[in-house]
Parts: C-alpha cells; structure tokens; sequence
C-alpha cells in the first residue's frame, strides 16, 4: 500500500464532544505529520515484566498548507480577525493577536489518494479535538531563484470523553471523501 499526495484540509470548532460548528476549508495541502505520544510504564513483579501499559495519550500534529487566510487563522487560533472594511476611511484586512489568546478546540480532516495492488482508493483521517498552536512567522529575502514559503500550524489532538482521538476511512470514489469530510464539519455545496 502507498499513500500518493493529500487534498481537501477542512476543520470545525467543536461545540461539545459530539459535534461540530462553522466547518471551512483551512488552505490547500502539502504535507501532515501525526506523532503519537504513547504511555511507556512496566510494572515488574516477581522480578519480571507483569505487566505493560503502551496507549496513546495523543497526537501531535504538523500541518503544513499554502496559505492561512487571516480569517481562518483567526477561527484556528483564537485571534480577532477583521474583514476589510468599504469606504473613505475604511481600514484592511487584520488580524490582532493577543498574549492571552487561546486557540478553540477544532476537529480536522483531510483525505489522501492511496494505492494498493494497482486499485486507487481514498483515506479520510479524522482528528476529532485538535487545539493548535501559534503559528511560526517567517521570511526571506528574494535571492538568484525564487523559494516558496509557507505555513505550518502545529497542534495537539486529544481524546474525545469516548477516548477516540482520530479516525481513518477509506472510500473508493474521492468525491464520497470528500462528502464525509463535509458532512462531518457541516460545509454546504
């Protein structure tokens, strides 16, 4: 099995351990890591290993996309965003971060192409309480050849009271991957 390319990153504040508000798309995707943080105790007895406790406690997240809108990064990371305003005097576009902004716990997903014995077919991966962190601002000057810069917004994604932390589908057609995504989050066509 191979895993070739990922599309469609969407998220959704969560309301309450069950469902899900103001779905979006976040950016375009290029890349997702997903680190567990697993329990690593042994509790020895009769001079040997009795027993072992190996669970996941989490999963960090590193999402790297084209370009955090400021609205979106607003709704991630639980800044004030303002819309541009109209007008003689009207100010653009921002954003105001604050020392003592905390980012709301979203539920996010995506889908990846996947391959195996030459059938393609689609996986959802759903990470149902993520809460992120400050995104890393960065720049650098134009040299002899043009290099992009883009986001990463790294998170934390925790268990839901049911101890579920994420989930994975697999859909034979894309567009029913991508419905699931937009049912889950309430995006509307």
């Amino acid at each position: 099995m191979a895993h070739i390319g990922m599309k469609y990153v969407v998220a959704a504040l969560l309301k309450d351990d069950e469902t899900y508000d103001k779905g979006f798309v976040v950016a375009k995707a290029i890349n997702f890591t997903g680190t567990p943080t697993a329990n690593s105790v042994i509790l020895y007895a009769d001079d040997g290993e009795a027993e072992t406790d190996r669970s996941i406690q989490n999963l960090g997240t590193s999402l790297n996309v084209d370009d955090v809108s400021l609205e979106n990064q607003g709704k991630l990371l639980g800044h004030t965003y303002t819309a541009a305003g109209t007008g003689e005097n009207a100010q653009p576009e921002g954003l105001v971060i604050k020392n003592d902004d905390v980012a709301p716990y979203v539920g996010m997903g995506f889908y990846k192409r996947r391959r195996k014995n030459n059938v393609t077919s689609f996986t959802v991966i759903w990470l149902n309480k993520v809460q992120n962190a400050a995104m890393t601002e960065n720049a650098a000057t134009k040299g002899e050849s043009v290099e992009f810069q883009t986001d990463t917004i790294e998170g934390t994604a925790y268990a839901l009271s049911t101890g579920e932390i994420y989930e994975k589908h697999i859909f034979t057609v894309e567009t029913d991957a991508i419905a699931w995504l937009n049912k889950k989050v309430g995006i509307t066509a």
